[in-house]
């Protein structure tokens, strides 16, 4: 049987996911919930975030950790990770350029798959992104991405949307720092420029999550679109993940590694 240690998950996405195993024959999920964003004393936090981890594996064994909690918390389960060789899936968001490395340089001597987004769909969404950038001329053809949420999302824009615009960037061989823009447009701002990956974050109400990336030239556009009707389908992915991560070699992989299209289609 896998034994999953699920962190964060008194936490919305984490809860969807433990409630996913039950019932299931060859799946155990172990729940430990993780403090608050807002614990005031860093060094305490990690302490009892780690405790907590030790005392729900301490009689078990645990196989895997798949960790939907927030950065802070994530990497003090990464340096537990590492200590102990468990495999690490990581579906939480949010992260900082600097939070990403840290994590690469805690996991890279145990099997870690990292994505900001766990639907299969989604990741199938990405591929296509790149495979569109890949064909479509950079001097005519503009990019915009836009990106909806529930009212409680606590980041913008959403690390799905970043990742939408990493790949146009780096297939356009464009800087992120440059060429991105996340702001409203307003006023008398002058015609777009080309060199410009554009983001628009939407929040309200209970939205689930969507996605779309437009292709608009001369006479025509491209849309990609990617709706979440329920969160089941990144709970289905994370599943999948787990199971893939326990078999891999050490190193930080993704959801495309596993699905084998690390590599643009085209």
């Amino acid at each position: 049987m896998l034994q999953v240690a699920v962190t964060g998950a008194s936490g919305r996405m984490g809860g969807v996911f433990k409630e996913h195993l039950e019932g299931m024959e060859d799946v155990q999920g172990l729940a430990v919930s993780s403090l608050p964003p807002s614990t005031t004393v860093a060094k305490t936090g990690m302490v009892e975030r780690l405790s907590g981890l030790d005392r729900v594996c301490r009689n078990q064994t645990c196989d895997v950790i798949v960790d939907f909690s927030f950065p802070e918390a994530t990497l003090a389960y990464a340096v537990w990770a590492a200590a102990k060789k468990v495999p690490m899936v990581i579906g939480t968001t949010g992260f900082t350029l600097v939070q990403l490395d840290q994590l690469a340089d805690t996991l890279h001597a145990v099997p870690a798959l990292l994505s900001p987004n766990m639907s299969l769909m989604m990741n199938l969404a990405w591929r296509m992104t790149a495979n569109a950038t890949a064909v479509l001329p950079n001097d005519t053809v503009d990019v915009e991405i836009v990106e909806k949420h529930h009212r409680d999302k606590r980041n913008a824009p959403s690390s799905t949307a970043l990742k939408m615009a990493q790949i146009v960037a780096e297939k356009r061989g464009w800087s992120m720092a440059e060429a991105l823009r996340h702001n409203a447009r307003w006023g008398m701002i002058g015609s777009r420029p080309q060199k410009e990956i554009a983001i628009a974050s939407v929040r309200g109400g209970t939205l689930i999550s969507e996605h779309s990336i437009v292709f608009a030239g001369p006479g025509e556009s491209l849309e990609i679109t990617h709706r979440s009707q329920s969160l089941e389908p990144f709970a289905r992915g994370s599943l999948q993940a787990a199971r893939w991560i326990v078999k891999q070699s050490p190193g930080v992989y993704d959801m495309l590694d596993m699905l084998g299209l690390s590599e643009v289609l085209y």
